[in-house]
Parts: C-alpha cells; sequence; structure tokens
C-alpha cells in the first residue's frame, strides 16, 4: 500500500511536468501509460524472474529518455531502480536525464526533472527500508510467539513434572505408613495375642478366666484382621502402576529405559502388582544377565485385556528354550502372570530380548 501511495505521488508529478513542457499529446499519455505498466509488470515479476523485472525497468527508463517527448514519464520509469539488484542501475537515472537535457529539453526543466527522478528513486528507497524493517518486526514477532508457545511448553512439561512428583511422593509416604502400621501395631497385636493364648494355658484349670481371656483373645485377633485389611488397601491405593515402572526404570541399572505407560484408569491391586513384579524381574534379568544399554516398558489397556511388553538389546541368545531352568526368574514371572489367568511370552531374535504378559480383564475376557 505504501508503494502505491508513493507511486499515485510520482505519478502527479509525472502529470505537472507534463503541465511545464506546454501541451498534452499522445507521445506524453503512452508514455505514461507505458511506464505505469512496466511498473506492474515489474512488482509482477520482482519475486519471481528478477533478471526481467530489472530488464523491464531499464527498457522502461531507456525509453521515456530515447523516444521525444517521452522524458515526462522518467521519474515514474525510474521509480523502481533503487529496488534493481545490480548497482549499475542506479546509474541510469542521470544518464536517461542527460539524454533528454541534450535531446533538446530545456536546462531548467531537465534541472526539475532530475530533482523529481531523485526524489522518486528517494521515495523508492524509503518505502523499501520501511517494508524490510516491517518484515523484520514480523520476523522478531513470530520468533517471540514461538518462544512463547516453547515456554508454554516447557511450563506445561514443569507443571507435569511436578506433580507427577508431588502423587509419588504421596504414594511413598502412604507406602511407608502401611509397613510402618504393619511393622509395628501388627507385630504388638500379634505378640498381645500370643500371651493371651498363653494365659489361657496358664489358666485353664479357671473356666471364667478363660472365658474372658478367649474373648479378649478374638477381640484382638479382630483387631489385628482389621489392621491387615486397613494396611493391604493403604498399600493397594500407594500402588500406581506409572509411577512404580519409573522408578524401576531409574533403579535398574540400565543406561537408557523408556518406559510408556498408556492406562487410562488404574488397573485392579493384583493386576498392578503382577505388572510391576514382572517389570522389575525382567529389568533385572536385562541388567544382569543380558549386560543391556537400552530398555523399553509398554503397558497398555484394551478393552478386554492389559498388556505389558519389556524389551532390552543385551546379550541373550535367540533360542530362548531352556532359560526358565536356569534361574532367571521367568518361572516366577509366568506363574504370576498364569495365576491371574494371562499368558507370558518370552521371545528373542539375538538383537532384542522380549518378554510379553496378557492379561485378561475380569468378566470381559
Amino acid at each position: 500500500m505504501e508503494r502505491i501511495a508513493d507511486k499515485c505521488v510520482v505519478l502527479l508529478a509525472c502529470l505537472a511536468l507534463v503541465v511545464l513542457a506546454g501541451s498534452v499529446d499522445a507521445v506524453r499519455v503512452v508514455a505514461l501509460l507505458v511506464a505505469l505498466g512496466a511498473s506492474a509488470c515489474f512488482e509482477l515479476a520482482r519475486g519471481r524472474r528478477p533478471a526481467v523485472a530489472e530488464a523491464v525497468c531499464c527498457t522502461a527508463c531507456a525509453l521515456a529518455a530515447l523516444v521525444p517527448g517521452a522524458w515526462v514519464a522518467l521519474p515514474l520509469a525510474c521509480y523502481d531502480l533503487p529496488r534493481v539488484r545490480s548497482r549499475w542501475a542506479l546509474a541510469v537515472a542521470p544518464c536517461c536525464v542527460a539524454w533528454a537535457w541534450a535531446a533538446g529539453v530545456p536546462a531548467t526543466t531537465a534541472a526539475v526533472l532530475l530533482a523529481l527522478v531523485a526524489c522518486s528513486m528517494a521515495l523508492s528507497w524509503r518505502c523499501g527500508r520501511a517494508v524490510g524493517l516491517e518484515r523484520e518486526l514480523h520476523a522478531l514477532q513470530d520468533d517471540l510467539q514461538d518462544k512463547v508457545i516453547d515456554l508454554r511448553e516447557k511450563n506445561r512439561e514443569l507443571e507435569d513434572a511436578r506433580a507427577y512428583e508431588s502423587h509419588a511422593a504421596a504414594l511413598a509416604e502412604r507406602t511407608r505408613i502401611a509397613r510402618e502400621i504393619h511393622d509395628s501395631v501388627g507385630h504388638q497385636l500379634t505378640r498381645l495375642v500370643l500371651e493371651v493364648e498363653a494365659l489361657k494355658v496358664m489358666h485353664r484349670d479357671d473356666p471364667a478366666a478363660v472365658e474372658e481371656l478367649g474373648e479378649l483373645s478374638d477381640g484382638l485377633g479382630e483387631a489385628l484382621t482389621s489392621m491387615r485389611t486397613s494396611v493391604h488397601a493403604l498399600e493397594d491405593s500407594a500402588l500406581d502402576v506409572g509411577v512404580e515402572l519409573n522408578r524401576l526404570a531409574g533403579q535398574s541399572g540400565i543406561a537408557h529405559v523408556d518406559v510408556d505407560c498408556g492406562l487410562e484408569g488404574a488397573p485392579p491391586a493384583e493386576v498392578s502388582r503382577c505388572l510391576v513384579a514382572v517389570t522389575r524381574e525382567a529389568l533385572t534379568n536385562a541388567a544382569r544377565h543380558a549386560h543391556a544399554a537400552h530398555a523399553t516398558v509398554h503397558v497398555t489397556g484394551l478393552p478386554g485385556i492389559w498388556q505389558l511388553r519389556v524389551e532390552n538389546d543385551g546379550d541373550v541368545p535367540a533360542d530362548v528354550t531352556g532359560l526358565e531352568g536356569r534361574g532367571m526368574g521367568l518361572r516366577g514371572m509366568r506363574e504370576r502372570v498364569e495365576g491371574l489367568g494371562g499368558t507370558l511370552l518370552v521371545k528373542s531374535d539375538g538383537r532384542r530380548f522380549s518378554v510379553f504378559a496378557s492379561i485378561p480383564r475380569k468378566g470381559q475376557a
């Protein structure tokens, strides 16, 4: 839009030259139209064919200087010269004015013509500078926007990481509390039950005392059972498959372990314990026996089953027959999975060793 405004100003200057020349003839009108057409062609060809655009601009300037009476279009024809890549193109304008003056244009008119051509080229340079600065500003804005988006993504990742760490810390605290209750209160209740049973034996000749001790023993047994139920419930609520798998990955001793836990909902406690136990044994084998450098853990919840796949790139023979009898924990993994109605597959192609467990959902198998 700025160039259109500048060209309108230059066109008015050309019309002023026509008035200064004292007459309006077909040559001058055609010259102005040719200059306008050449400027339009320059705009169209400059991006795709710059050489053609430069040739059109220089040809328009030459025609305005060489054709008698067409010199009134020189300011408009020379407007695009500062945008030509060739340095010698700037010398075209004074040469054209000098040729017009040599062809009979009065000296005063030639001076005005030179001034208008200079002003036209200055307007073109100023507009180009403004457009360049505007493009740089837009590029900076785009770059800033990209950085803002990246920062938002980083912030979201940090928030997720903080939430994950808080959740993991809460689960670890629940597990610690459950173990402390089991170790302290559970042991004390168990000791009291044994002491009451010993007192029942010592006072077996006193039926009333034995009856009262029996009631006390029953109460302690109920308290112990309730405590164990609460502890197991607390441990089950503290078991998060994703958290446990990432914890196992960090403690496995393998340099790179990628964990992909795609569970939308939490599996039952027994399934979660099985998945964690199988992953623990698989990663331990990969680090201890296969000396793996990279492992992947992938857990998926499908409509009818839960699936676990653990792979590593360690030194494992292509033939996996008989591995369960070599003390590598495969038998224990199979027993855990099959105890829940699932299947365990062990495969190796000589390059990657994989353990695949599939556990059906209860009521959906």
